[in-house]
């Protein structure tokens, strides 16, 4: 896909905004719109216009969540910029004059970017004037000398009490006066399209900064995954009905809830699932607490050392492991910057997790089956004769835990690898998986004898 998404309609052509940007156009925002643009992972989104009538607005969470996702939010114009003013200080950027307009508390009433449009069909042409337009117009023509300030002030007054689709500047020039005659004709060149220079300012903001290799937004806030959120995001997803031209539903996440209902159905699967849940929750808060930027580095960094604690070693591998979990190389940020955040949990908490891992483990209900195999495995390798005890060298030892034991390849840098894994040294994790080989083979010899023993001779 595009590098952005813009949501575009009356305020600017579909066609001409295409020679500035190069993004997916898409009809105007409506609740849920920019939540199904987040899920597929944009760098950016750029918001102009918005339904807010019929269909319900743009909710601001859905901003906010894509914001979280480390994508890259505009407004400006007419519903971008309303949203803008309210979520700038969380980093939503905010493009152009009407955009500061309602930050500064200029403005205030909602009906000052909205106009009646065509349909999609139409290609969303206006059918009113936006009221901003309308006083910036006036004002141009008070300083050009067009009209006397009481008359652009009678016409706003005007216009503004007249419901949104019914405005239009030169009907309301019904006057034979000398002002409301030289606006008549002044109008055709002294318009001033207000929202439709900052769409293009938009645009074109937007262009710099896909060009300048934009960066994933860093939030230095936490979104609140509420049960109510993930309601209303789950009441988005499954919407049976959609408008024409909007982004469709993501059929991946309908599948993640199926595969959870099989998650829940194993209440124990489903428990350790809610306390990993925990973990990565309380290392977000934990690192939004104390301030921690995590950069772009240390996402690299904690990508790689996963990369080869899973022994993903080419980037085909990364790939398939994404694919097979419902994700693709779009997600990857994201779940780089998971693992970053994971990272500088367990490195800020390194002395205290090594104290809980002990009782953790003893609490796991895997426990008394590792014990039971721990103790099995001393008893085997003790009773093998020293003389003839399987061996094997290091490097072919190495090869089959990966190969034969794990099914994966051999991981670049194994020392790495042992390391992310919980060993100190490369030597313990040789000595390991060196005495699961010798119990693998003596017991693995001894059901060969036994099923030679019980089989009868032809």
């Amino acid at each position: 896909m595009r590098p952005a998404v813009v949501f575009l309609g009356p305020t600017l052509a579909h066609d001409e905004a295409r020679t500035v940007l190069d993004a997916e156009f898409l009809p105007p925002a409506a609740h849920g719109d920019v939540l199904r643009a987040a899920f597929r992972r944009p760098q950016a989104i750029g918001i102009v216009d918005g339904v807010f009538e019929h269909v319900p607005a743009v909710w601001h969470k859905e901003i906010l969540f894509a914001l979280s996702e480390g994508i890259h939010v505009y407004g400006a114009a007419s519903m971008g910029a309303l949203r803008a003013a309210e979520l700038d200080r969380f980093g939503m950027r905010g493009i152009g004059e009407v955009y500061r307009a309602y930050a500064d508390g200029v403005l205030e009433d909602d009906d000052e970017v909205a106009v009646a449009h065509a349909g999609v069909e139409d290609g969303f042409q206006a059918m009113s004037d936006p009221m901003v337009d309308i006083r910036a117009t006036l004002d141009a023509a008070v300083s050009n000398g067009i009209a006397s300030e009481q008359t652009a002030a009678t016409i706003v007054a005007q216009i503004k009490a007249t419901f949104y689709p019914q405005r239009l500047l030169l009907g309301a020039l019904t006057s034979h006066d000398d002002d409301h005659l030289r606006l008549r004709e002044w109008l055709p060149d002294g318009w001033v399209r207000r929202k439709r220079d900052d769409a293009l300012a938009l645009l074109r903001t937007m262009t710099d900064d896909l060009s300048a290799d934009l960066e994933p937004f860093r939030p230095d806030w936490t979104l609140q995954r509420t049960r109510f959120w993930e309601d209303a995001r789950h009441s988005v997803e499954r919407a049976a009905e959609h408008r024409p031209g909007s982004t469709p539903a993501v059929t991946a996440d309908e599948e993640l809830e199926s595969v959870l209902d099989e998650a829940r159905l194993d209440p124990d699967q489903y428990g350790r699932l809610l306390d990993q849940s925990l973990l990565i929750t309380l290392a977000r808060h934990g690192a939004a607490a104390v301030g921690v930027d995590v950069s772009s580095w240390a996402h690299q960094a904690a990508l790689d050392q996963e990369r080869h604690r899973r022994g993903l070693s080419e980037p085909d591998d990364v790939t398939t492991w994404l694919g097979t979990r419902g994700l693709s190389m779009a997600d990857l940020p994201a779940v780089a910057q998971r693992l970053a955040v994971l990272r500088w949990a367990h490195d800020a908490h390194r002395d205290a997790v090594a104290g809980e891992v002990g009782f953790t483990l003893r609490s796991d209900d895997a426990y008394t089956e590792l014990v039971a195999r721990a103790a099995r495995k001393r008893e085997v390798l003790a009773s093998l004769p020293a003389s003839r005890a399987p061996d094997i060298d290091s490097r072919a030892l190495i090869s089959w835990y990966f190969g034969e034991h794990l099914g994966q390849a051999l991981p670049f840098a194994v020392d790495t690898w042992a390391s992310a894994n919980g060993w100190r040294r490369v030597a313990d994790f040789v000595r390991a998986i060196r005495a699961e080989w010798r119990f693998q083979q003596a017991t693995g010899s001894a059901l060969d004898q036994q099923a030679r023993q019980s089989t009868p001779e032809l």
